[in-house]
């Protein structure tokens, strides 16, 4: 095997493994979900989720961007490692002593009862997750996906039963933040006990602060993004109480899941991969065409049908105690499906170094999303849902036309590919709606199966009459590359 078919292999092992960390992973957590979902109430899960929110804006600071610095840095020597790992470390034990101790006062500022003893607990998984994404930077920087596979799978299986176990003794929303400390902890002992390195006194500052350099990018960034998307939880919150912020968390909880599935898996190996042919700029095109064309292939379908069937979905999914959950579905997976084809932007502007790009994109969104949520009325938070969806429509002009510029294509070059299969989709999706206008009062479970079916049927026509050229050609060379690998 040569030098540049042994890399090849590399990849597809790595994305395999990949793939089945997040989507064996995401799915196993999917259906431990849907069981909590069932043994909890609305307001259960809005105090877990606004617990989330808090964690998650701590741990975005205290990791400081330098799991993703790690990952692109062309070489790297344990040394390097040092300042960042111990500089991240500090930080969040600061940080969640800091939570622990003012939790009261969060509970008294916020009006939510209940939420100070949950904080206290929660504290307990941010010094463990710093700690673990560094081990987990570096095994996706040596794109050793096999381990971070099992532990994914064996962590979130543990902690599922013990959440569940919880949720029948009565705990409430305190199962869902034992259930997290418990995935957190599991991870950490798991990476840490096969460690790709280990502590030591060396340290580089040049190369510190160069990463710094590329991981302040990458903090500001998910700081922006983190206002984006977790705006709208205060929002409704402060408008309609921690029982619909639970509903939107149930009902936003399919495209979180989605998103995670189709594009965490693929990122994190396009990181490390992407990285190693950014000088090859005809080829690193290349794969942007491909990489798009696969997106609204396999992910953008699959986002417009739940959009479709979304009522129907809900109710099999969750029952009827999530009502007003598909309200929030629909524009979310609609919105996804252009965000499945635009996420690989980010991944080539980060592999070609340019992470200030998606920084300054965040700020033009997040200039864009938060004052139309403030701004524009709505009656509920399916109307909130819709604003906020719909709005962040505003940026993806502009973050294909960078991406295009960076890679000296042009618009013609990035529409013909996908053109098709956009047609399909739309069709398809029409054709649900004439279908449930013409079947009223039918039996939903009986419904969502004719439903599914029309819209795979007439998505499957769409693509032989408008798309069967670049699909036939995307199976030619998936192949190819699988009998090369």
């Amino acid at each position: 095997m040569n030098v540049t078919q042994g890399k090849q292999h590399q990849v597809v092992v790595a994305l395999f493994w990949s793939l089945a960390q997040n989507w064996g992973g995401r799915a196993l957590s999917f259906v431990l979900f849907l069981v909590l979902a069932r043994l909890l109430n609305p307001a259960d899960f809005g105090l877990a989720a606004l617990v989330a929110f808090i964690l998650l804006l701590l741990s975005s600071i205290a990791e400081f961007g330098f799991g993703d610095a790690l990952i692109q840095r062309r070489t790297l020597e344990p040394a390097d490692v040092t300042l960042p790992f111990f500089c991240s470390f500090a930080a969040s034990v600061l940080l969640a002593v800091l939570i622990a101790l003012l939790a009261p006062h969060i509970e008294r500022w916020l009006d939510v009862k209940g939420l100070a003893p949950l904080l206290t607990a929660a504290s307990l998984a941010l010094p463990i997750g710093t700690a673990t994404l560094f081990q987990e930077a570096l095994y996706k920087r040596q794109m050793d996906f096999r381990v971070l596979a099992v532990r994914t799978m064996v962590a979130t299986a543990v902690s599922g039963v013990v959440g569940i176990a919880c949720a029948y003794a009565g705990f409430g929303a305190l199962s869902l933040v034992i259930q997290v400390v418990v995935q957190s902890a599991i991870s950490g002992l798991w990476l840490w006990s096969q460690p790709r390195w280990l502590p030591m006194r060396g340290y580089d500052l040049k190369s510190f602060r160069e990463l710094s350099g590329y991981s302040v990018h990458v903090v500001l960034n998910r700081l922006l993004d983190f206002a984006i998307v977790r705006t709208i939880d205060m929002i409704i919150l402060s408008l309609y109480g921690i029982a619909a912020l639970g509903i939107y968390t149930v009902g936003a909880r399919v495209y979180l899941i989605l998103m995670q599935l189709l594009t965490q898996a693929v990122m994190d190996v396009a990181l490390s991969a992407l990285s190693k042919i950014a000088h090859e700029r005809d080829r690193i095109a290349g794969a942007y065409l491909r990489s798009v064309s696969l997106g609204a292939l396999i992910g953008s379908p699959v986002f417009v049908l739940l959009a479709a069937i979304a009522p129907e979905f809900s109710l099999l999914l969750f029952g009827a105690k999530w009502g007003g959950s598909e309200a929030v579905m629909r524009p979310l997976m609609l919105i996804g499906a252009v965000q499945t084809v635009q996420f690989v932007n980010s991944a080539y502007f980060g592999a070609l170094g340019k992470p200030n790009y998606v920084f300054l994109l965040n700020i033009l969104k997040c200039c864009t999303v938060v004052p139309a949520m403030f701004l524009l009325p709505s009656r509920d938070i399916g109307q909130l849902a819709t604003i906020f969806a719909f709005s962040q429509l505003v940026v993806t002009p502009v973050t294909f036309a960078l991406a295009l510029r960076m890679l000296g294509l042009s618009w013609s070059q990035f529409l013909r590919p996908i053109a098709g299969c956009l047609c399909a989709i739309v069709l398809a999706y029409g054709a649900v709606v004439l279908c449930r206008e013409a079947t009223p009062g039918m039996n939903p479970y009986l419904r969502i199966g004719l439903l599914s079916s029309c819209f795979g049927v007439t998505y499957l026509t769409g693509l032989l009459l408008f798309w069967r050229r670049q699909v036939l050609s995307l199976i030619d060379f998936v192949v190819k590359r699988g009998a090369t690998a």
